[in-house]
């Protein structure tokens, strides 16, 4: 039986006591929050008898297998890292923290301590890993650019998502963080970024009225170059009437679209085996592919006891993470600057990509 315990016992830590539930290999134990009552309340909830508001004391006590911690985005840095100094596993919500310098320490410390380091987003849903298949020169050609967007009206709760001084972030730490984590596990470290971040709406209306002063980013657009030149816009906005969560990959012979769970392959010079053709945004030869029944569709959780379990490096680890979080603090910097920068972190995908799919320099195409 894996034990774990929860930092954070707000509405973002419910899906993993659910997930914890559907599994007979793993149980929280103990349960912190900055008001007790906070964790005692989530606690009998959920069955679970020990309460702190003192981290430190619960991971000395307690001695879990693994943390996660789902505190607000400021308070991410040093429970992470408390617990990883003691050879605690830990899962952390995403963003992974609000600082870059921070980002890096929780790597040390997993790294210097010997314990594994999961950092949502967690990208590998079936029909990510069903696109990985399509990653390839016979069906798209070379790849020559994407893009990738999330796109909300807005966080409906009226609480720290809009306050600076809490959040230290808007919609890049909170959503740009998705588009650009499913781009970079898809394809691999990049090189350099730059971009523009605002504020587009300091006063809003949000869930049933309530008028809420906003100072965090609200409208962000990055654009990221990988080593072999190739380019992707991605975009993250708190602003639109409708949600809208996709990536597009580009290829000089097809197109991969990866949204709502769908996987679809434009492919104008033959069928795509296995794909139910399909009109798509307008576009004839167009193939929806199916997600095959094999195709493993983990819960965090249940990733996060396989890791334990096996030793393995989470997939989302924390250095793929820390590359993704360069991009996003170094995008806040070249916005200002208005000069690009160059990304000095990477990291080894745990997936395999032929590297002729992204030469698009050595012969005719």
């Amino acid at each position: 039986m894996i034990t774990l315990a929860m930092v954070g016992c707000g509405q973002i830590s419910e899906r993993f006591f659910q997930q914890a539930k559907a599994r007979d290999d793993v149980r929280f134990v103990a349960t912190c929050a900055r008001r007790r009552e906070s964790a005692e309340r989530k606690g009998r909830e959920h069955g679970v008898d020990r309460a702190y508001d003192d981290y430190e004391r619960m991971l000395d006590e307690v001695k879990p297998d693994g943390v996660v911690v789902t505190t607000p985005h400021s308070l991410h840095a040093a429970p992470v890292i408390a617990a990883l100094q003691r050879g605690v596993h830990v899962l952390n919500e995403k963003p992974m923290a609000t600082s870059l310098e921070d980002c890096r320490a929780m790597v040390d410390a997993a790294e210097q301590g010997g314990a594994l380091l999961m950092n949502l987003p967690f990208d590998h849903s079936p029909a990510f890993l069903t696109a990985l298949r399509y990653l390839n020169e016979e069906t798209l050609g070379k790849f020559t650019g994407a893009e990738a967007v999330l796109l909300i009206p807005g966080p409906p709760r009226d609480n720290w998502y809009y306050d600076r001084s809490v959040a230290h972030g808007g919609a890049m730490l909170d959503c740009q963080v998705y588009p650009v984590s499913r781009l970079i596990s898809l394809l691999g470290p990049a090189r350099r970024v730059t971009g523009m971040v605002n504020t587009l709406i300091p006063q809003r209306v949000v869930g049933e009225g309530k008028r809420v002063d906003s100072n965090v980013d609200d409208n962000v657009t990055l654009i990221v170059e990988w080593e072999g030149g190739q380019q992707a816009v991605i975009r993250t906005l708190w602003g639109t009437s409708f949600t809208r969560n996709d990536t597009t990959v580009y290829g000089r012979k097809g197109t991969l679209w990866l949204s709502g769970g769908q996987v679809v392959v434009h492919s104008p010079h033959g069928p795509v085996e296995g794909g139910e053709p399909v009109e798509w945004q307008g576009f004839q030869d167009c193939y929806r592919v199916a997600v095959p029944a094999d195709t493993p569709n983990e819960s965090m959780i249940g990733h996060f006891v396989h890791s334990i379990r096996s030793g393995a490096q989470p997939k989302c680890s924390g250095r793929l993470q820390l590359h993704v979080h360069e991009i996003l603090f170094k995008g806040y910097e070249a916005a200002a600057s208005g000069r690009a920068r160059e990304l000095e972190t990477t990291f080894q995908p745990w997936h395999s990509v032929a590297p002729g799919f992204y030469n698009t320099r050595d012969g005719y195409i």
